[in-house]
């Protein structure tokens, strides 16, 4: 992970803990070895972004993770997009004047109508699709972290890989972790925290990366559709990490999407002026 990864395991044997560090470092290089976009030899390109036919058989592992994000992605009404990959591989030798144009030639290769899921199968409709799952990997990751520790019985910590956070359990002084929300426009700061308690949070932002096309330089979370201009970041709080991190994500573009699933989410909004909302239509 080219992020800060951090545990807090509580035990009482610290052997089972320091065992318990080293299988999730593992685990996680693997699985970022895996699915690594920009790795020409990973699983996921070799196996998915390179296919030769229309269709795929996933290991066992491949298809939950596909299977979940379909599921989730569906609920943000195609806003969270794993095939944004199409355009990124796309952008490498395509010298289109705008993003735009780049999105209108590749549409037919992009979205949820571009693919789908049954049980172990990946089916695509055009050969040009590519995934990108690195709004995806470092969430599942962790969630995968801690089911490690709970097999473990590590019966509470926090897990922290680059601003995705879940925990279980309290501290030793029964109190419940917090965790800091960070500064958009400041990012090296901090503007907030929030008290976690069998709960995940991860956090999306048009201000974290940029994606440089031609001379423009664009947010880092690639659509074609309207943004809110006055949100610059998104916490989300749920029992994921994953399901937190795409609707993060997605509620960057959409931040109304977020009353439709006040059922398994619970959104913390800021906008330009660093003030925090947790209903979007304060955002207006």
């Amino acid at each position: 992970m080219t992020v800060n990864c951090q545990l807090m395991l509580i035990g009482e044997d610290q052997k089972v803990l320091i065992d318990a560090a080293s299988a999730i470092e593992l685990q996680t290089l693997a699985l970022e070895k895996k699915y690594n976009f920009y790795a020409k030899n990973s699983w996921l390109n070799y196996h998915i972004n390179n296919r030769g036919l229309s269709q795929v058989v996933l290991d066992t592992q491949s298809a939950a993770v596909f299977s979940c994000v379909r599921e989730l992605s569906v609920a943000t009404q195609g806003l969270f997009d794993i095939t944004t990959g199409t355009l990124k591989r796309a952008a490498q030798s395509n010298k289109l004047q705008s993003l735009d144009l780049l999105f209108e030639k590749y549409q037919h290769a992009i979205g949820l109508d571009s693919w789908s899921i049954n049980g172990p199968i990946l089916t695509f409709k055009s050969p040009e699709t590519q995934f990108d799952l690195g709004g995806v990997i470092k969430e599942y990751a962790v969630d995968q972290a801690m089911t490690l520790c709970r097999k473990l019985d590590i019966n509470s910590g926090l897990i922290n890989f680059g601003g995705d956070v879940i925990s279980w359990g309290c501290k030793p002084d029964g109190s419940p972790f917090r965790v800091a929300i960070q500064n958009p426009l400041e990012p090296s700061k901090v503007c907030g925290s929030i008290c976690l308690k069998n709960q995940a949070m991860a956090t999306s932002g048009h201000y974290e990366r940029q994606f440089k096309y031609g001379s423009q330089a664009y947010s880092h979370i690639l659509t074609n559709k309207q943004i809110n201009q006055k949100v610059i970041s998104v916490s989300v709080i749920s029992n994921s990490v994953l399901t937190s991190g795409i609707f993060s994500t997605a509620l960057c573009i959409k931040p109304s999407l977020s009353n439709k699933v006040k059922s398994i989410i619970a959104p913390l909004f800021i906008d330009d002026q660093l003030k925090f909302h947790r209903d979007p239509s304060s955002l207006t």
